[in-house]
């Protein structure tokens, strides 16, 4: 599946008020050296890169795409590069003080080997802070695109359909983390009340991102009407102050 970064960077994007937050616990030294696993588009790559103002950072992202937008938005910061490879292929050896990843690595679902990648590419005493949603990070997300699928008779479309996420458990990726060799582990759930004005808005951000596994089983035409049935299934959950939901995600720490 192709990334649409225009459409992932202009959407309205939870993802990166939590990556921020991320970013504010994670205590970036000026001198560092940073990885960020996943970077896509590039923003917070580039904010790493302001902390780390006398080290370094590369972002590694396998979507040309999404690196194509990411070295536009770095243009003229010299301490940041970027390569294209995967989580799963990282091969640089005590090269990091700091591994950061935000919203990236539930797409990769061998994660003992991204985890194990990440590892080596730390020296010793470097630290991670990765941020994934959790293992049922939404109910509403997973109830109402099968309920979609029922109401549209889609199923012939989703016969063979894998999901293409790793959703962990807090514990489970405490023990991943553990297992890898990682020392100081702390593994927390962060609950996120998203409030959107308009169902075109969820709509926008499901479809730039979580929708995209959903939407790439169909044929051209009955994209729209899926989203049609999901949409209006969130309508039901206007409140006074917008369409709410929940939203959980882990916030990962550990040290070599």
């Amino acid at each position: 599946m192709k990334w649409d970064p225009e459409k992932y960077d202009t959407v309205k994007a939870p993802q990166i008020d939590a990556g921020k937050e991320l970013v504010a616990m994670s205590h970036i030294r000026e001198t560092d050296s940073v990885l960020d696993i996943g970077c896509g588009t590039g923003k917070l790559t580039v904010e790493l890169a302001r902390l780390a103002l006398k080290g370094s950072v590369v972002g590694i992202d396998p979507s040309e795409e999404m690196l194509k937008k990411a070295v536009a938005v770095s243009s003229g910061i010299e301490n940041v590069r970027f390569l294209r490879t995967t989580a799963e292929s990282i091969d640089f050896v005590e090269r990091f003080d700091f591994a950061f990843s935000n919203s990236a690595l539930q797409w990769v679902k061998e994660q003992g080997k991204a985890i194990r990648c990440a590892y080596r590419a730390l020296k010793g005493g470097g630290m991670i802070a990765f941020q994934l949603p959790s293992r049922d990070f939404c109910t509403e997300f997973f109830d109402y695109n099968a309920n979609a699928i029922a109401l549209l008779g889609y199923e012939r479309f989703f016969l063979n359909w894998e999901s293409p996420w790793y959703l962990p458990t807090r514990e489970e990726y405490e023990a991943l983390l553990e297992r890898a060799g990682f020392r100081d582990v702390e593994v927390l759930y962060r609950d996120y009340r998203i409030v959107f004005d308009r169902v075109e808005e969820i709509l926008d951000w499901w479809s730039s991102a979580g929708l995209r596994p959903y939407l790439a089983a169909l044929p051209e035409r009955e994209k729209e009407y899926f989203k049609y049935a999901v949409g209006m299934q969130y309508e039901q959950n206007r409140t006074g102050r917008g369409i709410e939901f929940d939203f959980r995600r882990i916030f990962a720490y550990a040290v070599k």
